[in-house]
């Protein structure tokens, strides 16, 4: 019998789980330590006992570690160096940090029009052996590196060679075509690029510290698990969100839909499933100001959980949007939806008389009978049911704007109408009954609520996808996802010899990363011809094979 198990490190609570069979056969829950994600993550695995008496086949962990970096402002700086080429202006956008512009312009087909200016390179390389804040890290991204990487690469080795140790990451190699977003990606993921693998080294020799030699993979943002040490550092953000839209999966049947609440002790985590198959955003992930190329799943992080501070007002009392401890009733200091959950014994965990201490000390003393405090907590549930509700009903609008939503609604216009709610989290079972009222819709507790981000971490399939954008004129082609560029082999007005051609790249790739190739699933190609003179002298081809996200069965 193999082993499998699911961490997910949360902004107060982590759960693990270990599973066999998709069956339950241990599971754990301790408080986070945000400054020791390491320890926090050892921990949980030391509370499910991973010795070698079990074979366990693989470790998946959903980590906050580059999240919290990026919304802390922990990360080192990065010289951003960008060939702007012509166009937009950058002004025009809102870049939360600065960039320095060098002169150079490769057009959208790839072709060279401006050749780069060599004395630019010079006073980029003294500015950076002189700079007073000792910057050891620059990104280069061109406008449409994406077609042709040669100024990137050119600029990498001249500094390499005239700046050694500075540590650099070329834009191209995001491949995608908006180039505001992919500075912004390149940037982040070379400002967590140390942070991460310090992270990923020392969890790979924690755990076989432990006698457990089993492979280790990371949630990504998009709902897949790649191993340890092929993720990009910047496609763990908002792993967190995924893990909760992969549990309820995990729990509901193959063709359901429905909207996912996960209500933890900081945040409730928001997505959605249609026909069994979570929505991705058509935009890349967003986190603070950074707008990033980053695939990620329709998902929100909402500032209301269980353990949301209660502040007393001349009104009577608001709901914070931060998390200050835990609640009153398990030893904090302060009032939480917590502990109006105790005080009515919709939870049996923690203190009920310090749970109705919690809720007196936010009312006058005249006003303290069993009447006025369940009247409050009441209120206090109804608010926090509130808040969540209007996330849900201002996230629906983007919902049904994204291109795969209007697909699906056309075809299941009967499921469209309401959707049921499931909910899971540490809040769920207080706060369940709540929305049910406050949303008039069916809301499904999970029967696994407490741990159903672990087991959505531990039950997730990889995914990724292999983009290939073909210039048949130019003779070049390029993979979105992994920055390949290259020659095209075949001919000018290729058919039967694309689909082939990037099934054997994604094949080869696939294997790397651990991906079974029957998982693989190819979509159609778009064929557009390039006519010059009255005569077509080239064709652009479009075409993918991805890994969709989803679970390995039903738990």
């Amino acid at each position: 019998m193999n082993y499998y198990v699911g961490i997910d490190v949360g902004g107060t609570f982590t759960d693990a789980v270990l599973l066999a069979e998709n069956k339950i056969v241990d599971k754990a829950k301790i408080p986070t330590n945000p400054g020791d994600l390491l320890h926090t993550v050892m921990s949980a695995l030391e509370k499910i006992d991973i010795s070698d008496k079990k074979p366990v086949e693989r470790i998946t962990v959903s980590t906050t570690l580059v999240t919290n970096a990026i919304l802390q402002g922990k990360l080192p700086k990065v010289k951003l160096c960008l060939f702007h080429g012509y166009g937009m202006k950058l002004e025009a956008l809102h870049w939360p940090i600065p960039y320095h512009l060098l002169s150079g312009v490769i057009d959208y087909r790839g072709r060279e029009i401006k050749a780069p200016e060599q004395t630019e390179w010079d006073q980029l390389s003294r500015d950076l052996a002189n700079d007073q804040e000792n910057i050891t890290r620059a990104a280069i991204v061109g406008k449409f590196s994406h077609r042709n990487k040669t100024h990137e690469e050119q600029l990498a080795a001249y500094l390499r060679e005239h700046n050694p140790g500075l540590q650099i990451a070329l834009g191209h190699l995001w491949g995608q075509a908006n180039f505001y977003r992919r500075s912004l990606t390149t940037y982040l993921n070379l400002a967590s690029h140390d942070l991460y693998r310090q992270f990923a080294a020392n969890l790979q020799k924690a755990v076989e510290a432990e006698g457990c030699s089993a492979p280790i993979s990371v949630l990504k943002a998009d709902g897949g698990a790649l191993p340890l040490a092929s993720i990009r550092p910047i496609d763990s953000i908002f792993s967190g969100p995924s893990a909760s839209v992969l549990g309820a999966l995990a729990q509901n049947e193959e063709s359901e839909s429905f909207v996912v609440v996960d209500i933890g002790g900081t945040t409730t985590d928001l997505g959605i499933v249609l026909s069994g198959i979570p929505l991705m955003s058509s935009k890349g992930a967003k986190i603070e100001a950074f707008s990033t190329l980053v695939h990620s799943l329709a998902v929100r992080s909402v500032p209301v959980g269980g353990d949301s501070q209660i502040l007393k007002t001349n009104q009577g009392f608001a709901l914070a949007d931060y998390r200050s401890g835990p609640a009153y009733c398990l030893g904090g200091g302060t009032p939480t939806p917590t502990d109006a959950m105790r005080y009515l014994k919709l939870v049996n965990y923690g203190d009920w008389v310090k749970a109705e201490e919690a809720l007196a000390s936010l009312l006058p003393p005249q006003n303290r009978e069993p009447a006025d405090l369940h009247k409050l907590a009441k209120a206090i549930l109804e608010t926090a049911a509130e808040k969540i509700a209007l996330e849900i009903e201002e996230l629906s609008k983007e919902w049904q704007s994204e291109p795969a939503y209007k697909v699906w609604e056309v075809l299941h216009p009967q499921e469209a109408i309401k959707f049921k709610i499931f909910v899971s989290g540490g809040g769920a079972q207080g706060l369940a009954s709540f929305l049910e009222k406050r949303l008039q819709s069916q809301v499904i507790l999970g029967s696994y609520a407490e741990v159903s981000n672990a087991i959505g971490t531990a039950l997730a399939k990889p995914t990724f996808s292999w983009t290939l954008q073909l210039d048949t004129g130019r003779k070049f082609y390029q993979i979105e996802e992994t920055g390949e560029q290259g020659e095209w082999p075949g001919s000018r007005r290729p058919h039967h010899e694309v689909a082939p051609f990037l099934t054997e790249l994604a094949c080869k790739q696939a294997a790397e990363k651990g991906i079974d190739q029957a998982d693989l699933q190819l979509d159609n190609f778009d064929y557009f011809p390039i006519v010059q003179g009255y005569q077509t002298v080239g064709q652009i081809v479009r075409g993918a094979i991805h890994v969709p996200p989803g679970v390995r069965g039903r738990v």
